[in-house]
């Protein structure tokens, strides 16, 4: 079989293996679109104008509900019915909320701290939030991520920095999707016409990129939509299942092309000698890969995107790839043949290691391995900052970037329902306000023995 033949044979091949990987993953990401968007409530906006209309509905469920011609409405709806209400207005540089009220019925549901949350992420894009002095709902506030300040005012600061994780993220994902299809096109090109099967298998693999990390920007976009009732915990975790489907992915083209690799070597063919020009191309891409590879670990460092550090990992290994299919390409024109189809093996079984490492670490996030230097640090926050003399059974639980965390204190066994409420919200508002990722606190209340 000549080397043309056998070029139509590997694509049409890896060609098929990627048609079936793009079913499936839109199989599965249908799936999420349906869990994600038809259960739960709905979230609408309304203008002055509208609210003028739907008044009745709103004295229905609140007869101090009030009016405001500039005033910013959002609510929470199921099936046309009003559940609970929140409006803003907006002033120069921040936007103060006016009021919040949930239906009877339906509080203790969350439907205020979603609300809110839906509002932060999704209506406003900067400057702060603030409420007015309150006292009946004060500890509501800060349990949803307020800070009290010294005239009695409850603020959230620096919104655009709310949504700087996500814009970062689509902002590197994009312009990985642009690079990665910049090369797969020069490189299965140049590798068809240079007749070198190592650059022809590091252009699939670049190919194959585009995929990933086209399933990384769905990631990031679902990760960001605000926690319902179906979804208490948020939905951060579709990052870590993305990684998985990543590392799949990159195994699966990884056995497919060390495959077609290990055939013609053992298939005993006159091996052809590539072009010179290949190099070139090869160069090209460990360079463009080098600057892909730390972008995408600055931003998904910075941000603690899982998938995002995962694709960057597998960037960094693209390096050596292409690095390695140079050395290939000029051994084959000025030793043996051989080499360039060592080097695609060589490529193959890189990308198959990558692929396994993404795997485990993603999957250490979805089984809810512990961070025990975090565990630490709370504890010794605890103990450095505060009275409380015991503090045990301290558990993690990660979701993208955040943090949900769960601990035992003891307090004197004689000591008030009250009082100790009051320490568990300090130590809660305490731990929220110097660690940022935590985004619940959990804490159970056990008593002294002595």
């Amino acid at each position: 079989m000549g080397f043309l033949r056998r070029i139509e044979v590997y694509k049409t091949k890896i060609n098929i293996k990627i048609l079936s990987l793009l079913v499936k993953g839109e199989f599965f990401l249908y799936n999420i679109l349906i869990t994600i968007f038809m259960e739960g409530k709905m979230y609408k906006s309304y203008s002055f104008e509208e609210i003028e209309n739907k008044i009745g509905d709103f004295k229905q469920l609140d007869s101090d509900f009030p009016i405001y011609k500039s005033g910013i409405y959002v609510t929470v709806e199921n099936k046309s019915e009003i559940i609970a209400y929140a409006i803003l207005e907006k002033n120069m540089d921040s936007y103060d909320l006016k009021r919040i009220f949930v239906k009877k019925d339906e509080r203790f549901k969350s439907y205020g701290r979603k609300l809110i949350s839906f509002i932060i992420n999704k209506k406003l894009e900067k400057g702060s939030l603030v409420v007015e002095k309150q006292d009946i709902i004060s500890g509501f506030l800060l349990k949803i991520g307020f800070k009290k300040m010294e005239n009695g005012e409850f603020i959230i600061e620096d919104l655009e920095n709310k949504n700087l994780r996500k814009k970062e993220g689509q902002k590197t994902v994009i312009a990985s999707i642009f690079w990665n299809i910049v090369l797969a096109t020069t490189k299965i090109s140049f590798g068809y016409i240079g007749k070198s099967r190592a650059l022809l298998a590091d252009g699939f693999n670049s190919l194959s990129d585009v995929v990933t990390s086209s399933g990384i920007l769905l990631g990031i976009h679902f990760s960001n939509i605000p926690e319902d009732e179906s979804h208490p915990f948020g939905h951060e975790k579709i990052e870590s299942v993305i990684g998985v489907i990543m590392g799949i992915f990159m195994i699966l083209t990884a056995f497919e092309l060390g495959k077609g690799g290990v055939e013609i070597l053992l298939s005993g063919e006159k091996k052809e000698v590539p072009e010179m020009l290949t190099v070139y191309f090869a160069l090209f891409s460990s360079v463009v890969k080098y600057f892909m590879y730390r972008q995408k670990i600055r931003v998904g460092l910075e941000t603690e995107n899982s998938a995002l550090i995962a694709d960057a990992k597998d960037s960094r290994n693209d390096i050596f790839a292409s690095l390695g299919v140079v050395l290939g390409i000029v051994l084959s024109i000025y030793v043996n043949p051989i080499f360039d189809l060592l080097i695609s093996i060589l490529v193959a079984m890189l990308i198959f290691k990558e692929g396994v490492s993404v795997i485990l670490e993603t999957t250490d996030t979805i089984l809810d391995k512990q961070d025990m230097e975090f565990v630490d640090e709370i504890k010794k926050y605890i103990y450095e900052n505060t009275d409380i003399k015991n503090v045990h059974d301290i558990m993690i639980r990660k979701s993208g970037d955040k943090i949900f965390l769960e601990l035992h204190i003891r307090v004197p066994k004689d000591m008030s329902v009250y009082n100790a409420h009051k320490i568990s919200d300090d130590l809660e508002n305490s731990i929220k306000e110097d660690f940022p990722l935590v985004k619940s606190i959990i804490i159970h209340l056990d008593c002294l023995l002595n």
